[in-house]
């Protein structure tokens, strides 16, 4: 609720809290980061479909709701990672940043292997 006890619709920044918020005239207000409010916002929200070592052969498959969240799978598992038969979730230019981090990744793990 914005400061004078009316409601706002529009997402906002509190700089009091440092979070981003939102109201709405049917429930409850959100507020978090700016992905997590602007997608109760819009009710929809961004979803990246992946396979790990952990996923992989399972029903679902991992998931992020940002790329970042991807890049943190990628660099937890590069060996297991995998976006396969997800190629459409991703941006031509997600699709290759991606291919370089893990190419290097395993480059790294490579090396090291040797080293030991």
């Amino acid at each position: 609720m914005s400061r004078k006890g009316t409601k706002n619709f529009r997402p906002r920044y509190d700089r009091r809290k440092k979070t981003w918020q939102v109201d709405f005239e049917d429930r409850d207000s959100e507020e978090g980061g700016l992905l997590y409010v602007a997608g109760e916002f819009a009710k929809t929200g961004l979803y990246f479909p992946y396979n790990d070592s952990g996923t992989k052969g399972r029903e679902y498959p991992g998931h992020a709701h940002s790329f970042e969240g991807v890049l943190h799978a990628l660099l937890d598992d590069p060996a297991g990672f995998s976006i396969e038969g997800f190629e459409e979730s991703y941006s031509e230019q997600e699709r290759d940043m991606l291919r370089a981090v893990r190419e290097r990744l395993l480059e790294i793990e490579k090396e090291e292997a040797g080293t030991s």
